[in-house]
């Protein structure tokens, strides 16, 4: 029987959230941690930037910004993180059915489980099918086949990147969306994006987080447990977030060639 950690974090910097997430991968991936579901938000609001892009939007550049940029360690467009709720999944290839382990196949058995809990919440969501690579501007522009849809528009949008067999999978949830601020900071359209207040879903986040959660381990199956970072985690987090995820070099010029196994993104 396999044992999850369910990890619920609050607010933090763009830099501090993409260096927590990768510390989870790598202690998951040396066998030191348990696949882990973490979610999280952002403060300030952040821009965060695919690992391989190239084209920046012109808010990334502006040297007066007033909001946080980072670049994730997931491939993918820009994001605008405002008014979401965001999640981290690590587990390794392995803890997958063996069907489900190409790069589509992990996108939406890992996605699955929160199609479950949205639907609890009796909000009319789906899969978008099989197959499905449309371009956008930024990630929530278009539509991919490892993104929920309702009502015909992207809801949760979704990217990943794998190391040493193990599997980092990012996505948002938009709680609202604010078309002017995306434009602005992201670029692009978002009349292919809804929202859960556009869904008329009125329930507070937590509940929200609470249905997602129970709806990804109804799905994954083992022993669940809630817990944070362990103090090896901790430690490579904070150099992470020292030497990498703050440094100019990386935000603006890790536009490096994907790892073996990784896969294409699709988000």
């Amino acid at each position: 029987m396999s044992e999850w950690r369910l990890i619920l974090d609050g607010a933090a910097r763009g830099a501090w959230n993409m260096a927590v997430d990768e510390a989870i991968l790598l202690s998951h991936a040396q066998h030191d941690a348990p696949p882990t579901l973490r979610f999280y938000s952002w403060e300030p609001f952040c821009l965060s930037l695919g690992r391989l892009q190239k084209q920046l939007p012109p808010a990334a550049l502006d040297a007066q910004r007033d909001f946080d940029l980072v670049r994730r360690p997931t491939g993918g467009r820009a994001v605008w993180h405002a008014r979401e709720i965001t999640y981290c999944i690590v587990v390794r290839q392995e803890w997958l059915p063996s069907a489900s382990r190409s790069v589509e196949g992990a996108y939406r058995w890992l996605s699955e489980g929160f199609l479950r809990g949205l639907r609890a919440l009796g909000l009319p969501v789906e899969m978008a099918p099989l197959g499905v690579r449309t371009n956008g501007s930024n990630c929530f522009a278009a539509s991919a086949s490892c993104d929920f849809v309702a009502q015909g528009k992207k809801l949760i949008g979704a990217a990943q990147f794998r190391r040493d067999d193990a599997i980092l999978q990012h996505g948002s949830l938009l709680l609202s969306i604010d078309e002017n601020q995306w434009r602005h900071f992201a670029g692009g359209p978002m009349d292919a994006a809804t929202s859960l207040e556009a869904l008329g879903c009125t329930a507070p986040t937590q509940t929200v987080v609470a249905a997602l959660a129970k709806g990804f381990a109804e799905v994954a199956g083992g022993n669940w447990g809630q817990g944070g970072l362990s103090e090896g985690e901790l430690e490579v987090a904070q150099t992470l977030f020292r030497e990498k995820y703050s440094r100019a070099s990386w935000t603006f010029e890790a536009q490096v060639a994907p790892q073996q196994g990784q896969g294409p993104k699709i988000a």
